[in-house]
């Protein structure tokens, strides 16, 4: 039989409940019937001292006088809840009994207390059966003191005390049934509790899905956050552990408050939040986090807030370093390959030229090709810090001539010193010249780029910008990664660039801004410390 946790717990406490019901039931009656016995013990004892301290019974007694004991006797017994009283000579003849047919006959039971001088209790089976009877001495006079001239016998059957607990057996029944019925309130309850946790998973089940998902839980890649509704964290996996610096994950209870722990500022107010966020990126030291951010949701699949939220974290630093590499790459082949194009239609007029024995021109084109980029490479053969740039947007020219478009550079001498790493800086450079150049590639005429690379105060400014058209406005966020408008199987059309600029300027604590009329991207990044002494 297939039992859900809750429907083993509605099983189990049913039947405690009945178990306690039946051990009650059982109680009750056994006091019952303890107490009828007592009080029967009671009631025959105070009818035989009565009786015994009767002078008329004491005279009649010494009378032998049956046929006046009798009626008196049979008086007491329609009177009270007795179901016999026998009244006898010392030697126990019978002189009253209930069955008259036994009067003259020998009483059955102990005599020897009663007739020593003391009343005496006992249950004793006789001529009617098991009973509670209690025997007394009857006394000269009814005194205390004196001859014993009888005595007398007072008792009340065992069936007689056993009717009277079947008559309160019904109201035993009625609570134990009410006890049980409250159990079974109580069974479904635990069940309709149980089963909206667990769901209708049975135990081993249950077991086997959290072995699986502690299995899962702490073999991620992704770091894996949970928070309650008051945005406390509640659980979390090794990888989480590692991105922000938390404690060993444990599979025991958890609750950090994301604001009195060691964490980015930005983060901890997410999570307190517990805002939705899907693929925005934070910087956290040394580490670019991709985080994603839904409330949680019920077995049944719908969003449940009061439940907490659930966060997701990826670790880009390693992915956002490759990719940078690739777009440097990427940038380098595409300036080596106009430089390749625009040298060669450049020696095939050189060669036109000397062909046809015009030399001085042949000089003039020579000096020209030269002329435009000479001091610029005098700063990279000087091998100052912006040579890395500097070689860049020389490469840049020709691509920009290639593509029509008039490439401006403003560069301060001596080149400002960037505090980035090479591949950070041909990353960043080369992604916002490149994202002008296809701008006012496709824009009209005149198609212009203007990139300057300027040192102000304790910062450095890359400043690009093109007479394009503007980013386009079906772009929520021209700068989040994957946003694009490009062929994605096109080179460079993956919406990777402009993401990679935002991660590398958050990462080095700069500030990026984009304005219209022209189309400009404004970098402002902290100037390296050598510099801003210098």
């Amino acid at each position: 039989m297939r039992l859900s946790v809750g429907g083993r717990l509605a099983m189990v406490s049913l039947g405690v409940v009945v178990l306690v019901a039946g051990v009650l039931a059982a109680l009750m009656s056994v006091q019952l019937s303890d107490s009828g016995q007592r009080q029967a013990e009671q009631v025959t004892r105070s009818v035989a001292e009565t009786l015994a301290h009767e002078p008329e019974v004491a005279a009649l007694v010494r009378e032998r006088d049956s046929d006046t004991l009798q009626p008196m006797v049979e008086a007491i017994l329609s009177d009270a809840d007795l179901s016999f009283v026998t009244i006898m000579t010392p030697d126990g003849i019978r002189l009253t009994h209930r069955n008259r047919s036994e009067i003259g006959e020998p009483y059955l039971g102990s005599r020897e207390e009663a007739l020593a001088g003391s009343t005496h209790t006992e249950v004793y089976g006789g001529t009617l059966g098991p009973s509670v009877r209690t025997i007394a001495p009857i006394r000269a006079d009814g005194a205390d003191e004196g001859e014993i001239v009888g005595l007398v016998s007072v008792g009340v059957t065992l069936g007689a005390v056993q009717a009277d607990l079947a008559a309160r057996v019904p109201l035993i029944v009625t609570a134990a049934a009410g006890i049980v019925g409250i159990g079974i309130l109580g069974a479904l309850y635990v069940r309709r509790s149980a089963r909206r946790v667990t769901g209708s998973y049975t135990p081993r089940e249950l077991a086997r899905l959290v072995e699986s998902y502690e299995t899962v839980l702490h073999s991620l890649r992704e770091g894996l956050v949970v928070t309650d509704h008051e945005g406390r964290i509640v659980l979390y996996n090794d990888e989480a552990a590692d991105l922000l610096g938390l404690p060993p994950a444990t599979t025991g209870q958890v609750s950090l408050d994301p604001r009195e722990i060691d964490m980015d500022a930005a983060l901890a107010e997410a999570l307190v939040s517990g805002r939705r966020m899907v693929e925005e990126t934070v910087v956290t030291g040394d580490r670019v986090l991709l985080i994603n951010q839904e409330e949680a949701r019920d077995l049944t699949g719908r969003r449940a807030p009061e439940r907490g939220r659930v966060m997701t974290l990826r670790d880009r630093s390693e992915l956002q370093a490759l990719l940078g590499e690739l777009e440097g790459v990427r940038t380098l082949s595409d300036t080596l390959r106009s430089q390749t194009h625009e040298h060669g239609n450049r020696l095939h007029a050189l060669l036109a030229l000397l062909e046809l024995g015009r030399i001085d021109d042949a000089r003039r084109l020579i000096a020209a090709s030269t002329e435009d980029r000479q001091a610029l490479a005098d700063r990279l053969v000087a091998g100052n810090d912006g040579a890395v740039v500097v070689a860049l947007l020389l490469g840049k020219l020709d691509e920009a001539a290639e593509r029509g478009v008039a490439l401006d550079l403003d560069v301060d001498e001596p080149t400002p010193a960037l505090p980035l790493a090479p591949a950070e800086a041909v990353t960043m450079v080369g992604n916002l010249v490149d994202n002008a150049m296809d701008a006012a590639a496709a824009g009209a005429d005149p198609r212009w780029v203007r990139a300057s690379l300027t040192r102000r105060a304790a910062d450095v400014v890359i400043e690009v910008s093109d007479s394009g058209t503007g980013f386009d406005p079906r772009l929520a966020d021209p700068f989040a990664f994957g946003a694009s408008t490009k062929d994605a199987a096109a080179p460079g059309g993956r919406g990777v660039g402009l993401a990679l600029v935002r991660d590398i300027v958050a990462a080095h604590g700069g500030t990026l801004r984009v304005t219209a009329d022209p189309t400009t991207v404004r970098v402002l990044l902290p100037a390296p410390v050598e510099a801003v002494t210098a």
